[in-house]
C-alpha cells in the first residue's frame, strides 16, 4: 500500500523514516555532504520525496515569495565602519522580521561581483550596498529586479535610493579649520583612491581648501607596516610648514597614527593629526585631537528603513539622504 503523503511531515518524521538521526536530515538540507555517504544521502532524500517534506522557512518563502532575507554587502570587514553600519542595518530589519546577511567585499571589485552575482541567483528580498561597482554594473551583474539602497557611495545617475555622508564638505571644513590653526601642509593617508567615489570626495574637499597636499596611498590587502611608517615620516619632515597628517578612514588613524603619536612627531604643536573616525580609540590615546566622526550606525538605520519601504510597495525616490559629519 502507497504511503499517503503528510503535508504536515516535520524534520523527525524525516529522520525516523530514512533511520538517521536529525542532525544527518539537517546536514542534508544544509548541503554538509561531505561526511554523508550516498547510500545515506539517497535514504534522506527518499522519505523527503515520500513524505512530502518542506523546511518551513522554504514552505514561507513559496507561499509569500518573500525569503526575509536582505543582503548587506558591504567594502571591508576589517573596517570598524562596516560593523557599525551592519549593526544599525540588522537593528532595523529584524524590528520588522527580516534578517540582514552579511557579505563581505573584501575592498576587492573582483569579489564584489562575485558576490553580486551569487546574490542575483539566490531568494533574497532586497540588497543594501556599500560598492565599489557603479549602478549600471550591479544591475547587470545581478540579472534581476530587486529593491536596492546605496549606503556610503555617492553615484551619479543612480536609480536606487542613497544614504551618504557630506564627505566633499566635512573634509573641506577641517582643512579649512586646521589651516586657520596654522597648519599649511597636509599628508593625506588612503586607501587607493581611484577604488571609491567616498575617497576622490574626501580628497577633493582637502584640495579645496589646501595648497601643500602630499598622499600616501595604502593597499588594504597587503602593506608593510614599517614602510608606511618610514614613508610617513618622510612626507612630514619634506615640508618646513606645520603639518596635519590626514586619515580618509579610521582604519588607518588606528594602524599608524599611534606610532607617531607614540614616539612624539605628533606633537599637536608643529604636527598634529585628523581623519574620519567611527570610535573613541585613536581619541582616548591622544585626547587632543580634533578628528571627524560619522555616525555609521545612523547611517545603516536609515538605509533599513528606506529597504522596508521599498519592501512595502512604497515607491521610493532615488534621492540622496546625507547623515553629516561633524568636527569635534
Amino acid at each position: 500500500m502507497a504511503r499517503k503523503a503528510n503535508k504536515n511531515a516535520n524534520i523527525k518524521d524525516v529522520a525516523a523514516l530514512a533511520g538517521v538521526s536529525i542532525a544527518t536530515v539537517s546536514r542534508f538540507l544544509n548541503g554538509n555532504l561531505g561526511r554523508m555517504s550516498k547510500t545515506t544521502a539517497d535514504k534522506v532524500q527518499d522519505a523527503i520525496t515520500k513524505l512530502k517534506y518542506v523546511p518551513n522557512s522554504v514552505a514561507r518563502q513559496m507561499i509569500t515569495q518573500s525569503s526575509k532575507l536582505i543582503a548587506v554587502m558591504v567594502a571591508n570587514v576589517d573596517d570598524y565602519f562596516s560593523t557599525e553600519l551592519f549593526k544599525g542595518i540588522s537593528s532595523i530589519l529584524e524590528s520588522q522580521g527580516y534578517i540582514g546577511v552579511l557579505l563581505d567585499a573584501n575592498a576587492d571589485i573582483e569579489r564584489e561581483k562575485t558576490l553580486l552575482r551569487a546574490i542575483g541567483s539566490r531568494g533574497f528580498d532586497g540588497l543594501i550596498l556599500q560598492s565599489f561597482s557603479n549602478p549600471q554594473t550591479v544591475r547587470e551583474i545581478l540579472h534581476q529586479q530587486m529593491p536596492v539602497v546605496s549606503v556610503d557611495r555617492e553615484m551619479d545617475a543612480c536609480p536606487w535610493p542613497q544614504v551618504i555622508t557630506d564627505n566633499y564638505e566635512a573634509a573641506k571644513a577641517a582643512t579649512t579649520y586646521f589651516e586657520k590653526q596654522g597648519y599649511q601642509h597636509v599628508v593625506v593617508v588612503t586607501s587607493e583612491l581611484a577604488l571609491s567615489r567616498t575617497r576622490q570626495e574626501r580628497f577633493r574637499g582637502i584640495q579645496a581648501a589646501a595648497d601643500n597636499v602630499d598622499v600616501l596611498e595604502v593597499s588594504e590587502t597587503s602593506y608593510n607596516h614599517s614602510d608606511v611608517h618610514q614613508r610617513l615620516t618622510q612626507l612630514i619632515a619634506k615640508s618646513d610648514q606645520k603639518t596635519v597628517v590626514f586619515a580618509l578612514k579610521e582604519r588607518w588613524l588606528l594602524e599608524f597614527f599611534p606610532n607617531l603619536i607614540v614616539s612624539g612627531l605628533i606633537d599637536n604643536q608643529d604636527v598634529t593629526a585628523t581623519g574620519f573616525a567611527d570610535t573613541d580609540f585613536i581619541r582616548r590615546m591622544e585626547p587632543k585631537l580634533t578628528l571627524i566622526t560619522q555616525n555609521p550606525f545612523l547611517m545603516g538605520a536609515s538605509s533599513a528603513e528606506l529597504m522596508l519601504r521599498q519592501l512595502a510597495g512604497e515607491q521610493v525616490a532615488p534621492d540622496k539622504m546625507i547623515i553629516p559629519a561633524k568636527l569635534q
